[in-house]
């Protein structure tokens, strides 16, 4: 079994611009909350096909992973 998206949510970041808070649960019951700016949270959202961050729970780390991968990737 992989790692999963067990919840997300809408914060707010530094001088007010909105990220996503996405939450792993891990497969011995772990959890932790990785934050996506605006362009990671563009690609997660493509890649589940989602329509709101309700739509993401359940899939897997690797969405997330690629996700902060594409967001990385605009500075190269």
């Amino acid at each position: 079994m992989t790692a999963k998206i067990k919840n997300a949510r809408v914060a707010a970041a530094h001088e007010g611009i909105a990220e996503l808070i996405v939450q792993i649960e891990y497969d011995n019951g772990g959890i932790s909350e990785i934050a996506l700016d605006q362009m990671a949270t563009s690609a997660l959202m493509r890649s589940c096909d989602a329509g709101d961050i309700e739509d993401i729970k359940g899939h897997s780390w690797d969405k997330v992973r690629d996700a902060l991968q594409v967001s990385y990737n605009r500075y190269q």
